[in-house]
């Protein structure tokens, strides 16, 4: 190592007081975001799993209770509403998926003022959850711009009571958030995707005869496969830790709890009711859950690197 180094024109010791600097240095580059790491993630995350053993209230002094908290929530009703609830609005993502993907296929096949659509399909997501759930809310109410317009064509069956249902304001939670919310953006992603295909691939099917759904099937789906996955595992955390503020204007949770998911129960628990140590009892199993799916993300992407 020596005779390199010295081929090099590098003295033994110089190189290692340079490397010493180097890594001073970095350690000081990466010591604000360390702090910030330390102070506004991982503190807050034990100090949750401290507060689930306790009965904490917001205040006063910390009444260890052990696993009670746990044992409550498992035999809670509420919790295995919100389970429920989480799951269903789970099964509307491949629809989430799949529409965007087709606007996408579409658009980049050449759809005239495909430009025009792709700002007009992407507008909403501008908007942000809390504008949109808000939105979302006075379109559906009964005296609402949907059913005043089915009851104008005539379609009077079809104007329900849409947000006061239990069913039907969970369906209508999973349509508009996991689907409709998520064109806009799901669109332009898939669009800027395709972009990176190889065009030859087009062209060689092309000559062979191949449609567009052939074309579409066999080369776009397969070249863009890991981002379908990505945007698969985003549209599952987006559902299951990042959907309160839409919730939150859309329907508050109601009708009673037939739209409450496990990330709103929180803050009903913890901020409504005062129960932090109960609350933060519901986080850590919440938290469980999004780190299992980070794991089979990790995994996904090493199997496809692979």
């Amino acid at each position: 190592m020596d005779l390199l180094m010295r081929q090099n024109g590098l003295k033994p010791g110089k190189t290692t007081r340079l490397q010493t600097q180097e890594s001073r240095d970095a350690y000081l580059l990466i010591t604000p975001l360390m702090i910030l790491m330390l102070v506004f993630i991982l503190f807050p995350m034990v100090s949750n799993f401290i507060y689930s053993l306790t009965d904490w209230r917001g205040f006063g002094a910390l009444n260890w209770v052990g696993f009670d908290n746990f044992r409550a929530m498992f035999e809670d009703e509420r919790f295995w509403q919100s389970i429920k609830n989480t799951l269903i609005l789970l099964l509307f993502i491949p629809l989430g998926v799949f529409i965007p993907l087709c606007l996408a296929a579409l658009l980049r096949g050449g759809l005239k003022g495909w430009k025009f659509f792709r700002a007009v399909i992407y507008l909403p997501q501008v908007l942000g959850y809390v504008i949109l759930g808000m939105v979302f809310n006075l379109f559906l109410r009964s005296n609402g711009p949907l059913n005043s317009l089915l009851e104008m064509v005539g379609l009077h069956s079809w104007a329900f009571d849409w947000l006061n249902r239990p069913l039907l304001a969970l369906l209508s939670l999973g349509t508009v958030y996991s689907v409709i919310v998520r064109i806009g953006f799901g669109t332009i992603y898939f669009l800027a995707a395709m972009g990176s295909v190889d065009e030859h691939l087009y062209e060689a099917a092309r000559v062979d005869g191949a449609g567009w759904w052939t074309r579409f099937w066999h080369v776009t789906l397969p070249s863009i496969r890991f981002n379908i996955e990505f945007l698969v595992v985003m549209s599952v955390i987006e559902n299951v830790a990042r959907a309160f503020s839409f919730i939150y204007t859309f329907s508050r949770g109601g009708p009673g709890y037939s739209t409450h998911t496990l990330e709103y129960s929180l803050y009903t628990l913890g901020f409504t009711n005062g129960r932090i140590g109960y609350a933060s009892a519901w986080s850590v199993i919440l938290f469980f859950i999004c780190a299992v799916i980070a794991v089979m993300q990790i995994r996904l992407m090493r199997w496809n690197d692979g």
